[in-house]
């Protein structure tokens, strides 16, 4: 819908534009003034140039034939002036439709061009994602062997009926451990590899509020004091339950990043008509300069006991909504985490 009325804004402007330039051709089509009508003439390139930015070659041609259909009667009107005044208006018109022409050419070889572009960089990210998912494939089967040693040795044990009730108890929690660690490593992989979203209506600061409620407990532990600036931002067609996916992950990190205390702003604003975005700024310690750009990449992590895939999917979340995620750090500054999203609504 928003492609549809943005195409029609573009017809309604060129059409006002192209009727200016007729009534102006007629107006002062004869005033003798030489600066008014050489202005009445190059207004009208404007109107066609538009047509073929916007709409290719057809719409440059579509539209410099319309302005020149409707400026004909006023050459028939004026032959009397003589042959040179119609064969001037005439060469007038001809350039009117190469110029639309011209530009439409140019617009739609931009526009191939820029499609050719988009399809190598889905071409590259796939490729990133095949290697990736290999990079992925190799860490879980690192990550299952271990616990499926610890598993079978439990296992072995709780079944062996000459082993104390009690030590079997304790086995039998190892044993769940050991089966939860493996069901939170593949649910970790099967949110990065699956990655379909569900789109709808969400409100960014309402999710966000939600979420505080639920993580204010665990910030007030580490003593980190969480303020929200709320300006004006429009509800975004997005998956809402993954975009919380996401919020969580940034908030959650920012607290552990500070476990003597501090600060967690979060501001959501209109970065410009087409982009909204969500600031999550921490008084932490910061990030190595040389980590930085390894942020969001699998199996990369600062956390001792990190998997590397939080963040990884979080990125990977805000990509799939068109989006891009954002991360500056300081040395004993912070961190400054910023998720931008399109306003497609």
């Amino acid at each position: 819908m928003k492609v549809k009325n943005t195409a029609l804004n573009k017809v309604l402007l060129i059409g006002a534009l192209s009727l200016l330039t007729i009534l102006f051709h007629y107006l002062y089509g004869m005033s003798g003034s030489a600066v008014l009508e050489a202005f009445h003439r190059r207004l009208c390139y404007i109107p066609i140039v538009l047509g073929g930015l916007w709409f290719g070659v057809y719409g440059g041609l579509a539209t410099a034939a319309g302005i020149s259909a409707a400026v004909v009667p006023f050459i028939y009107l004026h032959r009397s002036m003589g042959h040179d005044f119609v064969s001037g208006e005439l060469v007038e018109l001809l350039f009117y439709l190469v110029i639309g022409a011209l530009t439409g050419v140019l617009s739609d070889a931009q526009k191939r061009q820029r499609k050719r572009n988009d399809e190598l960089q889905e071409q590259l990210r796939a490729s990133e994602r095949l290697s990736t998912i290999g990079e992925l494939f190799a860490y879980l089967m690192h990550e299952i062997k271990n616990p499926l040693g610890a598993i079978q040795g439990a296992a072995d044990i709780v079944a062996d009926t000459s082993v104390d009730p009690r030590r079997k108890l304790e086995f039998a929690g190892l044993l769940k451990s050991e089966i939860n660690r493996l069901s939170r490593t593949l649910n970790s992989m099967l949110s990065y590899t699956r990655m379909k979203l569900n789109p709808g209506a969400c409100t960014i600061t309402a999710e966000i509020n939600r979420l505080l409620q639920l993580l204010r407990p665990q910030a007030e532990k580490n003593n980190v004091r969480i303020n929200l600036f709320f300006q004006e931002a429009p509800d975004i067609q997005a998956d809402c339950d993954k975009l919380r996916q996401v919020f969580i992950n940034l908030i959650l990190n920012a607290i552990e990043a500070m476990p003597a205390g501090g600060k967690l702003d979060i501001a959501v604003r209109r970065k410009d008509s087409a982009t909204v975005e969500i600031v999550f700024q921490d008084t932490g310690p910061g990030i190595r300069p040389e980590h930085i750009n390894s942020l969001g990449k699998p199996l990369f992590t600062t956390k001792p006991a990190g998997t590397g895939l939080g963040l990884a999917i979080s990125k990977r979340i805000v990509e799939e909504h068109k989006g891009k995620l954002l991360i500056e750090s300081k040395p004993g500054e912070g961190t400054v985490c910023t998720v931008r999203l399109p306003c497609n609504v």
